[in-house]
């Protein structure tokens, strides 16, 4: 069934941070070979991360990609004609302030760039009060496996998936997503083609329809790749 599925993938999004590179941050060459290829063969091919959109429209420039891509799990966008912001930064702002100023999180160099939410690192202190706090100001906390992210409610990566699926014209049976993490949760939907390098956390290699045996960056060559094998 699934190889079946494979041949009419349109859509391939992906996560950043240990599904294009490895554990260090680096960027693997194959994926990204993998992702032109992709695009080369009529695919729309994008990225999603909780990362800031500089760093985004680096990578959409430099890979050489068509799609829009999105920033900050998803609450922000950027395409050719600029950059688009979906949530506000007013509620995710006021909760880092306060974790601050209870030294219970580190600042992030990221966070002057930030549109709507805030990232913080983890002072080992009272996660349950991080939460209840959270929870009280009407945000969401969310660990990409780098850092930790405030998010506005709904503000997630299935948004994204969304955005892009309504924006194409393409349903859900002709989308694949590719994650290694809790934050690439919302966009693994119950019939979008979902697919984990070896090294994602086991919960997403669980609910995958194909996981590799290679971890990271390759992994996720070897998932494109797989999908272009049916298609070509």
């Amino acid at each position: 069934m699934i190889l079946q599925s494979l041949t009419v993938i349109k859509l391939i999004l992906m996560d950043v941070d240990g599904t294009l590179t490895d554990s260090r941050r680096a960027i693997s060459t194959k994926a990204i070979e993998a992702m032109r290829m992709a695009q080369d063969n009529g695919l729309k091919v994008s990225l999603v991360s909780g990362n800031v959109i500089p760093v985004m429209y680096s990578l959409r420039v430099f890979i050489g990609l068509e799609a829009p891509v999105f920033g900050e799990n998803g609450g922000v966008m950027i395409d050719d004609t600029g950059v688009r912001s979906f949530f506000g930064i007013e509620k995710p702002r006021k909760l880092l302030e306060r974790l601050l100023e209870e030294g219970l999180a580190t600042d992030l160099i990221t966070n002057q760039w930030r549109y709507c939410s805030m990232g913080y690192g983890p002072t080992g202190k009272d996660n349950a009060r991080i939460r209840k706090m959270a929870q009280d100001s009407g945000v969401e906390i969310t660990n990409s496996g780098f850092s930790w992210h405030i998010l506005n409610p709904g503000q997630n990566k299935g948004f994204a998936l969304k955005w892009l699926m309504d924006h194409y014209s393409i349903r859900e049976n002709e989308a694949m997503v590719i994650g290694d993490n809790f934050n690439d949760l919302p966009m693994f939907m119950d019939k979008v083609v979902k697919g984990a390098p070896a090294n994602a956390e086991k919960e997403l290699r669980e609910i995958s329809d194909i996981v590799s045996e290679i971890p990271y960056g390759e992994g996720t060559a070897d998932l494109i790749l797989r999908v272009l094998s049916d298609k070509i």
